[in-house]
């Protein structure tokens, strides 16, 4: 097992060296460092921005739990993992996270659909 997380590692580690390796792109698409200072895109900041607060979250994974996705989803979460390094079950629970803060009535409804059930 140990092999293979390795070979895995190892794989990761070429996609990003080619990323950002200059060297590697072919010569028709390498742009100079002043055009792409210029137009920076706002994705790639966006994409920055949120994979680094993916990354600073602290997250405690002690439970296990079974998530069940779709093909595409896991794909998604896959090529995540490959390309930034972030695990998926971190992925999830900050999404959960970032989902529930943005609509905190969920959190209030489903604790007093509870209380009213064991009533």
């Amino acid at each position: 097992m140990k092999e293979i997380k390795s070979l895995a590692d190892k794989l990761r580690d070429q996609l990003r060296s080619k990323e950002t390796n200059p060297k590697n792109l072919p010569k028709t698409k390498r742009a100079s460092p002043v055009q792409q200072e210029k137009c920076p895109s706002p994705d790639k900041e966006k994409a920055i921005v949120f994979f680094n607060d993916i990354r600073n979250f602290q997250v405690e994974l002690t439970e296990k739990s079974l998530i069940r996705v779709d093909k595409r989803t896991l794909n998604l979460l896959k090529g995540i993992k490959l390309t930034q390094g972030v695990d998926m079950n971190r992925f999830i629970v900050y999404a959960l996270h970032q989902y529930l803060s943005q609509h905190p009535w969920l959190s209030d409804y489903i604790n007093e659909t509870l209380k009213n059930t064991e009533s």
